[in-house]
Protein backbone atom coordinates (compact mmCIF):
# COMPACT_ATOMS: atom_id res chain seq x y z
CA UNK A 1 0.00 0.00 0.00
CA UNK A 2 1.40 3.41 -0.65
CA UNK A 3 2.09 5.61 2.09
CA UNK A 4 -0.05 9.30 2.27
CA UNK A 5 2.36 11.93 1.46
CA UNK A 6 2.15 14.61 4.25
CA UNK A 7 3.21 17.93 4.05
CA UNK A 8 6.06 19.34 6.05
CA UNK A 9 6.79 22.54 7.69
CA UNK A 10 9.41 24.80 6.63
CA UNK A 11 11.52 25.27 9.44
CA UNK A 12 12.38 29.26 8.86
CA UNK A 13 9.16 30.69 8.75
CA UNK A 14 7.10 27.81 10.00
CA UNK A 15 4.73 28.00 6.77
CA UNK A 16 3.01 24.58 5.38
CA UNK A 17 4.97 23.54 2.29
CA UNK A 18 3.27 21.54 -0.24
CA UNK A 19 3.34 17.99 -0.22
CA UNK A 20 6.90 16.16 -2.45
CA UNK A 21 7.94 19.90 -1.90
CA UNK A 22 11.62 20.47 -1.51
CA UNK A 23 11.93 23.96 -0.85
CA UNK A 24 9.45 26.47 0.92
CA UNK A 25 7.21 28.32 -1.31
CA UNK A 26 6.77 31.18 1.18
CA UNK A 27 10.66 32.32 1.79
CA UNK A 28 12.86 29.58 -0.50
CA UNK A 29 14.47 28.22 2.35
CA UNK A 30 15.18 24.47 1.59
CA UNK A 31 13.02 21.62 3.29
CA UNK A 32 15.73 18.99 3.24
CA UNK A 33 17.54 19.78 6.71
CA UNK A 34 20.70 18.47 5.06
CA UNK A 35 21.17 21.45 2.94
CA UNK A 36 19.59 24.08 5.42
CA UNK A 37 21.65 25.47 8.05
CA UNK A 38 22.81 23.56 11.05
CA UNK A 39 19.86 23.95 13.55
CA UNK A 40 22.87 24.39 16.21
CA UNK A 41 23.67 28.14 14.57
CA UNK A 42 21.26 30.69 16.07
CA UNK A 43 19.20 32.91 13.52
CA UNK A 44 20.83 36.36 12.73
CA UNK A 45 19.54 38.81 15.05
CA UNK A 46 18.49 40.80 12.15
CA UNK A 47 16.57 38.05 10.75
CA UNK A 48 14.07 38.73 13.48
CA UNK A 49 10.83 40.02 12.40
CA UNK A 50 10.61 42.87 15.15
CA UNK A 51 14.22 44.09 15.08
CA UNK A 52 13.20 44.62 11.45
CA UNK A 53 9.65 46.36 11.67
CA UNK A 54 12.10 49.06 14.32
CA UNK A 55 14.73 49.46 12.30
CA UNK A 56 12.18 50.16 9.25
CA UNK A 57 9.86 52.82 10.93
CA UNK A 58 12.05 54.07 13.42
CA UNK A 59 15.97 54.11 13.27
CA UNK A 60 16.65 53.27 9.21
CA UNK A 61 13.54 54.34 7.39
CA UNK A 62 13.87 53.63 3.70
CA UNK A 63 17.32 52.16 4.30
CA UNK A 64 16.19 49.50 6.12
CA UNK A 65 14.46 47.70 3.32
CA UNK A 66 17.50 45.48 2.69
CA UNK A 67 17.50 43.97 6.22
CA UNK A 68 13.33 43.49 4.74
CA UNK A 69 13.73 42.17 1.58
CA UNK A 70 16.98 39.52 2.77
CA UNK A 71 15.01 38.55 5.80
CA UNK A 72 13.98 34.59 4.53
CA UNK A 73 11.42 34.31 7.13
CA UNK A 74 8.93 37.39 5.39
CA UNK A 75 7.06 36.12 2.53
CA UNK A 76 7.40 37.71 -0.75
CA UNK A 77 3.44 39.74 0.27
CA UNK A 78 5.23 40.81 3.48
CA UNK A 79 7.92 42.16 1.66
CA UNK A 80 6.56 43.91 -0.95
CA UNK A 81 3.53 45.31 1.56
CA UNK A 82 6.29 46.73 3.63
CA UNK A 83 8.17 48.02 1.39
CA UNK A 84 4.93 50.24 -0.25
CA UNK A 85 3.86 50.95 3.55
CA UNK A 86 8.12 51.79 4.21
CA UNK A 87 7.58 54.30 1.03
CA UNK A 88 4.21 56.56 2.05
CA UNK A 89 5.39 56.32 5.72
CA UNK A 90 8.68 58.19 4.13
CA UNK A 91 6.71 60.61 2.17
CA UNK A 92 3.89 61.27 4.67
CA UNK A 93 6.85 62.59 6.89
CA UNK A 94 8.98 64.70 4.16
CA UNK A 95 5.67 66.40 4.01
CA UNK A 96 5.42 66.44 7.69
CA UNK A 97 9.23 67.83 8.03
CA UNK A 98 8.48 70.49 5.47
CA UNK A 99 5.47 71.80 6.72
CA UNK A 100 7.03 72.18 9.75
CA UNK A 101 9.75 74.43 8.85
CA UNK A 102 7.52 76.38 6.90
CA UNK A 103 5.67 77.00 9.70
CA UNK A 104 9.22 77.85 11.91
CA UNK A 105 10.05 80.11 8.97
CA UNK A 106 6.73 82.00 9.45
CA UNK A 107 6.61 82.85 13.31
CA UNK A 108 10.44 83.75 12.52
CA UNK A 109 9.62 86.41 9.80
CA UNK A 110 6.71 86.95 11.93
CA UNK A 111 8.92 87.79 15.11
CA UNK A 112 11.86 89.76 12.84
CA UNK A 113 8.86 91.83 11.41
CA UNK A 114 7.46 93.15 15.49
CA UNK A 115 11.20 94.03 16.26
CA UNK A 116 12.00 97.55 15.82
CA UNK A 117 15.68 98.39 14.41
Amino acid sequence: MDEPVTSRICFMCEAVAAPGANYCGQCGAPLNRTHAIPASQNPKWYHNVWVVLFMLFFVLGPFALPLVWKNPRLSRGIQIALTLVAVVYTVLLIQLTMRMLQAVGDSMNAFNSTLNF
